[in-house]
């Protein structure tokens, strides 16, 4: 997650939130129609959703789930 706004950079700062993992991608009305992703961080159960701009893909994934 990028420092793009004031909660985002409180999360990295305060509680050391840097990264997270996109669980799903939609256009929820918290953003307004806009494209978001729901993200929940590694190490915790914190969610949130963010906008394409607050984001930054360090490692990219297919599944991360066993398919049997």
């Amino acid at each position: 997650m990028l420092p793009t706004n004031n909660r985002n950079r409180q999360l990295r700062s305060q509680e050391n939130k840097h990264f997270w993992e996109v669980l799903t991608v939609d256009k929820p009305i918290y953003l307004k129609g806009d494209l978001g992703f729901m993200i929940k961080h590694v190490g915790s159960d914190h969610t949130r959703w963010v906008c394409v701009d607050d984001i930054k893909i360090h490692e990219f994934r297919e599944n991360t789930y066993d398919v049997c």
